[in-house]
């Protein structure tokens, strides 16, 4: 893993660099994939490998009703970016201010605040005002500041595309074999231990409640999981993820894990909760008894899954 330099508000005198462009949400297969030719690109040209990419996602500002769920929070990317190698990430705050650049005042602060040498981008990549920008547009105006511009064909699994959005399908689908081929490395969803309403606890079930960022779970259910991170030396457990599932369907999400075999003091910490199994949907109990016996179900039917698997 390379230190990585996260900067914000880019100034003139970057360094030269090879830069991917991309919201890189999941940091998927191919999202690795490029990030590995960004690295290798740069190491062949003498210049730093780097990402520019985008707070909020442009989808969440322009169309907020219509925009998916997240994948992957900001830190978590910029985690996933350190591990590939990369020695830049300029996190650009997409404001509608910024989307209304003119494609060609896009492109100067590509070469004059980013220091770009070689653009990576899809060959759908659109930019600047309107959208009017587009790659032949890229490479023309690169070519006249000093820039080249490369487009990277997509990865696939033998039958269609790896992409941010077959893996939200895969996931609210449940189907979290799929979306860990898709990944990489299986689903997971790092964050703060935060008190609860401690009613796992009074139940015979503590639970580490993991704090959530804004917005929807891109699934909900109940899972089998291994946790990593603190004192959990990636423990296996049992975590419910959606909206108060155990006594209301209003609210924000949450996230509660139960950990098996373990006692300790996990506020404050950070954990990161690998989802391996959907066990079953959330669901709502005319009474605690029914409740409890349902999570003992939810506990023996992980653990069976952990036995067989050998995971």
């Amino acid at each position: 893993m390379t230190t990585l330099s996260v900067i914000r508000d880019p100034r003139p005198g970057a360094p030269d660099a090879v830069i991917a462009i991309g919201s890189f949400d999941g940091v998927h297969r191919g999202h690795r994939a490029l990030l590995a030719r960004v690295v290798e690109e740069a190491r062949a040209l003498g210049a730093v490998p780097a990402v520019l990419t985008f707070e909020p996602l442009p989808r969440e500002l322009l169309f907020p009703d219509r925009a998916p769920p997240r994948l992957s929070t900001l830190s978590a990317k910029l985690h996933a970016f350190a591990q590939a190698g990369i020695g830049i990430a300029y996190v650009c705050r997409f404001t509608r201010e910024f989307a209304a650049l003119s494609p060609e005042e896009f492109v100067r602060r590509l070469r004059g605040l980013h220091g770009a040498r070689r653009v990576l981008v899809g060959k759908d990549f659109r930019f600047g005002a309107r959208r009017a920008g587009d790659v032949g547009f890229l490479a023309a105006e690169g070519a006249r500041l000093g820039f080249e511009v490369e487009t990277i064909s997509t990865v696939d699994d033998g039958t269609e595309r790896v992409s941010s959005t077959r893996v939200r399908e895969a996931l609210s689908a449940g189907d979290l074999a799929a979306a860990s081929r898709l990944l990489g490395h299986p689903y997971a969803i790092c964050g703060r231990v935060v008190h609860g309403a401690k009613l796992g606890r009074n139940l015979g079930f503590p639970t580490a409640n993991i704090a959530l960022p804004p917005g929807r779970p891109v699934m909900t259910g109940v899972f089998a999981v291994k946790c990593h991170g603190a004192a959990t030396r990636g423990l296996e457990g049992v975590a419910s993820l959606g909206y108060k599932p155990v006594v209301a369907s209003d609210g924000p999400a949450t996230l509660e894990a139960f950990l098996f075999d373990f006692s300790g003091d996990l506020y404050g910490r950070r954990l990161s909760i690998e989802f391996l199994k959907k066990l079953r949907d959330e669901a709502k109990y005319a009474s605690l008894d029914e409740l409890v016996a349902q999570i003992r179900l939810d506990c023996d039917a992980a653990r069976a899954y952990f036995r067989e698997t050998g995971t």
